[in-house]
């Protein structure tokens, strides 16, 4: 199984389809049966995705191959994640339906909701309008500001 970014049109699925059935069959894999089984939501954002659609291959492949072909689906970049396991039966005939995830009840019977972050808001920084100042007069208002008596006094 595989997931492409819901990003991409219906045809564009398909094309990617065949894309990852070439790179299958390229490592000596026999494609038996692919399955759409459509765009969900994810319970967490991947790679800035928050939805994909999954497809299913059914195949067999020489198990010395599944390495290869799991590090080029890792490098693909038309697959945001993709899992492969062994079943000991053939293809299931009954209909795969994936449902998309809810998050869980608490105690209370509510729904658990995904706490957004508090961004900080950035300080204001007050600038003085753009005046053609010296850098001796610079010197002299420092001067004047290291000099002065009531600063020294409030700070004791």
């Amino acid at each position: 199984m595989y997931i492409i970014p819901a990003k991409y049109s219906d045809s564009e699925i398909e094309g990617m389809t065949k894309t990852v059935s070439l790179l299958l069959e390229k490592h000596g894999a026999e494609i038996k049966k692919t399955m759409n089984l459509g765009k969900l939501k994810f319970a967490y954002s991947i790679k800035k995705q928050t939805h994909g659609t999954y497809i299913l291959n059914f195949i067999e492949v020489d198990g010395s191959a599944l390495s290869k072909i799991d590090a080029e689906l890792r490098l693909a970049d038309e697959v945001l994640r993709h899992i492969t396991i062994r079943r000991e039966s053939g293809i299931p005939e009954h209909e795969i339906v994936l449902t998309p995830y809810v998050a869980p009840i608490t105690p209370e019977g509510k729904r658990v909701v995904k706490k957004t972050r508090q961004t900080k808001e950035s300080p204001t920084v007050l600038t003085a309008p753009a005046e053609n100042v010296s850098a001796e007069e610079i010197k002299k208002k420092l001067d004047e500001i290291l000099d002065d008596d009531t600063l020294t006094e409030e700070a004791k």
